[in-house]
């Protein structure tokens, strides 16, 4: 046998498996062809030099007996792992919601394998988080998806990365307060899938109306998938504006913008400040130590039950449309008290 057929097959076999010099020479031995271990060794010297591709590195690997173990490393120009990305994979995945965690399990373990894959050439000796004993996510406001939800949500994702229309034709609940004239079947335009409050969301446009809608994933009952394709980017930009006027995602009571101001507790109003609501959000500590938050935005009943999270630590202080609108959710919560419960939603638009 030739010295470039040898160092192909040796190369094709570290491809396969890690070998040692014991296996090669049994490997060739089983061809009828006498290798010595001193010309393996050299021949193992020429595939590292020679025969590897861009990205491989021929190493050795110490075994039990001093024996050595030849294999290729395809991640050789992988960044290394360290501790630090470790901990970011984990809560990663602590924070992904129940639902796709069970739903999209062979996936979350193909990227774990992949992690590993990098872990293995990688100097990390130690990490007290691998056994994820120290973390814990409560999954609380989170919904434990199905596999229908799961094959709905592929859908509807696919359909917005490739500009295809919806038809919507039954959707269930008022998460996100629709317009009261609304009626389906719908042609629906998906333009963004938004995650919002533990929840997946779609926003895009009714094709026959022009207005922006987001709708639940999860009250979208009953759906086709359309051949049909949209003009995306003009529509697109109209759907982002709408979008920004909007605190949450919730629909807005009209298409007016408001200027919001609230006044928090001084303990309240620092909670307040840390955290991110709305991109227009400005702060400002009044004399009382008490703070002063304004908006920018329409008036929705995202905003209104936002509010009376807050309970007494906060007063609306305009504009009078909202004013009017908590007084009356108020009215509605004592009332309550008294009657049987039926569902209301003051702020739903027409």
């Amino acid at each position: 046998m030739k010295q470039l057929e040898r160092l192909k097959r040796i190369t094709i076999l570290l491809n396969e498996l890690p070998q040692t010099i014991e296996s090669l020479k049994l490997y060739f031995s089983e061809l009828g062809v006498q290798v010595s271990s001193r010309q393996l060794y050299r021949d193992m010297q020429e595939v590292g030099e020679y025969f590897l591709r861009a990205g491989e590195k021929l190493e050795q690997r110490k075994m039990e007996f001093n024996r050595i173990m030849w294999l290729i490393n395809k991640n050789v120009n992988a960044e290394q792992i360290n501790s630090y990305d470790i901990d970011t994979l984990l809560i990663s995945n602590m924070t992904i919601p129940a639902g796709l965690a069970i739903g999209r399990k062979e996936s979350l373990v193909k990227l774990r394998r992949l992690l590993a894959d990098h872990l293995y050439h990688s100097k990390v000796e130690n990490n007290a988080n691998l056994d994820r004993l120290s973390l814990l996510n409560t999954h609380f406001f989170e919904i434990p998806y199905n596999e229908q939800f799961q094959s709905r949500l592929d859908s509807i994702l696919w359909a917005t990365a490739n500009h295809r229309s919806l038809i919507i034709s039954k959707y269930n609940g008022d998460s996100v307060s629709l317009y009261r004239s609304l009626t389906f079947p719908i042609v629906f335009d998906p333009m963004k899938i938004i995650y919002h409050r533990g929840s997946f969301f779609v926003a895009g446009m009714i094709q026959t109306t022009k207005q922006c809608l987001v709708l639940d994933v999860y009250q979208i009952q009953g759906y086709t998938l359309s051949n049909q394709t949209f003009q995306f980017k003009k529509s697109h930009l109209i759907l982002e504006e709408n979008l920004k006027s909007r605190f949450g995602i919730t629909q807005n009571i009209n298409d007016l913008v408001y200027k919001i101001a609230l006044e928090f507790s001084s303990i309240t109003g620092q909670y307040i400040k840390m955290h991110n609501w709305h991109q227009s959000q400005r702060f400002e500590e009044l004399p009382s130590g008490n703070l002063r938050l304004e908006l920018n935005c329409g008036v929705n009943r995202e905003l209104l039950g936002w509010i009376f999270q807050w309970m007494g630590n906060v007063k609306v202080l305009e504009p009078e449309i909202l004013i009017g609108l908590y007084n009356e959710q108020l009215k509605l919560i004592n009332k309550a008290k008294h009657e049987p419960l039926a569902y209301t939603n003051i702020s739903q638009p027409e």
